[in-house]
């Protein structure tokens, strides 16, 4: 039943709000994120709450994703600007609303589903393609879930499965028009092409002053506008500049070391390897085999596991995910092995390798440390407190730079910058701030005006004091003439040669051949290889593309190249179209994929209809609280 589940629910669509099990897992951490009395629900859908834990945690995860093509980290802040966490809430919200329909239909998945959906999972698998108790028990453990989370979770992910199969599973296109699609789609076209330079075309004359004027009053706004620039100087204040400061007193170090004393000691690690069996009397002749020379690497090899399915690692008690196992492993002796052990999927072998005592960590080797963390606790009050001194000035009358020199700081005066950040060479400006917020703040300001402090999400606090703005406008003609002038050549040439490439496109299709026409022009022509619709490369653009297949076998167009300032002249030559019963498995797959798309396309139209009958609630408070990072803390699990 779960093979056909998964097999019918394979759409892209269906797979986002099915919500695969990686991509549900929980860490460390969710539970415990919000302090005091903040609402934690993002969203809700129907009566089902969308907690801002898990929001925070999907969120993350899809930044991380994201974040390797752009070549940096992405922020919350970042990710919330460019919109990707409405995207991570709205698939929430869709496997949500699939998650109360399913219930209130009735749709439910048993322990016993669960468990054979558990045991069949790939995740939990070993080298041998059957579950694997230690590989279960390390994805667990790396994720930071329980069993009972894990069952809850699957039993979801379950029911969504049978809804979304049970409205798109029999969706599927008729043979014919999978056929005719497929023809379309997969046509092939040969043709001759002459590639037509600038310099085909004779290079135009200056052009008069009315020609002149008459482009620049159409163009003018479009090309040659500026944008607005502005001058400001800013104050940055961090807390890690602060704390550099700060002496912290010989009493207060050691009086730290005692509090935190157990967080420097090194507690007792052990390394630790486990062999599951199904059952007490495989486990107990297993271990009775080594009683006999049988090593424990010989029991590994019996079972086909590799050292990476039966090497826990070096861990400390309390990384055991089990307590069962924890309290076996950390009784035996070094190089010893355990009894039968009973686990939560099998019965376990365990042999402890190496054993690493607990060393009692020393005061002179944390000093720098106890230092460092007492002096940033200490500076976010300090910052605070200066930060009071420089509005406190502000409020006196002073200006920016007077406020701030009394604490030994000087503003940075950052000249015209445009709002992306560059300056009148088109480079970006050197004097401005990593962060954005202090460039935004710079476009909320006016001259003059004493902007309100500003807040980064590191904690520090900014100031900003706008001196100039030079508003966007349009530069007098007399002013950019060269540069107009330029244009204008630039592009009447480029219209002289669309011309000759329509005029030779013309003379073609009246019979010329294309040699003939090339021949003027002292070119050839040259063959291409079979085309494919919405192929594109440096010769062909997806405009010449495009015009190539728009007209029939012997007809000539032209389009422009797919890198530069040429155009082609283009003759089709041989048109194939794509034979859907020659292809056999091409075509199924095809079919396949244009069923599937179908298919997304009803299940998007299903889940907006049960959106809208469940009705949707966004909290943006609460989601703006997570991203801010305000009352964050670390800890918990499931």
């Amino acid at each position: 039943m779960l093979e056909k589940l998964r097999k019918n629910a394979s759409g892209f669509v269906a797979q986002i709000f099915i919500g695969l099990l990686v991509l549900s897992f929980a860490v460390w951490g969710i539970n415990d994120i919000f302090t005091g009395s903040v609402d934690r629900t993002v969203a809700t859908v129907g009566d089902e709450e969308i907690d801002g834990g898990l929001f925070l945690f999907e969120y993350r995860r899809d930044l991380n994703q994201r974040s390797q093509s752009f070549g940096r980290q992405l922020s919350l802040n970042e990710g919330q600007t460019l919109g990707f966490d409405r995207r991570v809430l709205e698939q929430m919200v869709g496997r949500t609303a699939l998650d109360v329909t399913a219930r209130n239909l009735g749709l439910a998945a048993g322990e016993d589903l669960v468990i054979e959906d558990i045991r069949n999972d790939p995740a939990f698998q070993g080298p041998t393609g059957q579950f694997d108790a230690n590989t279960f028990q390390q994805t667990l453990f790396s994720n930071g879930i329980s069993e009972a989370f894990l069952i809850d979770d699957r039993k979801r992910f379950i029911a969504r499965q049978q809804l979304i199969e049970s409205i798109s599973a029999d969706v599927e296109v008729s043979t014919g028009f999978a056929q005719r699609m497929y023809a379309v789609l997969n046509e092939r076209r040969k043709a001759k092409y002459v590639v037509l330079t600038p310099d085909t075309v004779d290079a135009p004359g200056q052009p008069t002053d009315e020609e002149l004027t008459n482009f620049y009053e159409v163009r003018g706004q479009g090309l040659f506008r500026e944008p607005e620039y502005r001058s400001f100087s800013y104050v940055l204040m961090t807390p890690d500049t602060v704390a550099q400061s700060i002496e912290i007193p010989e009493e207060a170090l050691r009086d730290e070391y005692s509090l935190r004393k157990a967080e420097f000691d090194q507690v007792e690690r052990r390394t630790i390897e486990q062999i599951s069996y199904p059952t007490l009397e495989e486990a107990q002749a297993a271990r009775d085999s080594m009683n006999e020379g049988k090593t424990f690497a010989g029991l590994a090899a019996d079972a086909e596991l590799t050292p990476a399915d039966y090497q826990l690692g070096t861990l400390t008690r309390a990384e055991i995910f089990d307590t069962t196992i924890a309290e076996a492993a950390f009784s035996l002796d070094e190089g010893k092995v355990s009894e039968p052990v009973e686990g939560p999927l099998g019965f376990l072998l365990i042999r402890v390798g190496q054993i690493i005592p607990a060393v009692e960590s020393n005061f002179e080797d944390v000093r720098q440390q106890l230092r460092d963390d007492l002096a940033a606790n200490r500076a976010y009050d300090e910052l605070f407190d200066l930060a009071n001194q420089v509005e406190d000035a502000r409020a006196g009358g002073d200006p920016l730079d007077s406020a701030v020199s009394v604490l030994g700081m000087t503003a940075t005066n950052v000249p015209e910058v445009t709002q992306a950040g560059l300056g009148r060479n088109g480079q970006r400006v050197s004097e401005l701030p990593a962060d954005e917020a202090i460039l935004a703040a710079a476009y909320e300001a006016a001259v003059g005006e004493e902007s309100p402090m500003g807040e980064l999400a590191d904690g520090s606090f900014f100031w900003v004091e706008v001196t100039d703005i030079a508003e966007a406008r349009t530069p007098p003609l007399e002013e950019v003439r060269e540069r107009v002038v330029d244009t204008w050549r630039e592009e009447e040439r480029e219209a002289s040669l669309l011309r000759l490439a329509a005029d030779l496109s013309a003379r073609i299709n009246a019979g010329e051949t294309i040699a003939q026409v090339a021949s003027d022009h002292g070119k050839a022509p040259i063959e291409t290889p079979e085309l494919r619709r919405g192929m594109t490369n440096e010769t062909f653009s997806r405009i010449a593309i495009n015009n190539l297949f728009s007209i029939g076998e012997g007809e000539a167009t032209y389009g422009p190249v797919g890198f530069g300032n040429s155009v082609l002249v283009m003759q089709v030559t041989e048109v194939t179209s794509g034979d859907a019963l020659e292809a056999d498995d091409a075509f199924d797959g095809f079919r396949e994929r244009l069923s599937a798309g179908f298919a997304d396309d009803l299940m998007v139209q299903y889940i907006n209809a049960i959106r809208a009958d469940l009705g949707v609630e966004i909290n943006q408070a609460a989601i703006d609280y997570v991203i801010g990072g305000e009352g964050i803390n670390q800890g918990g699990g499931y």
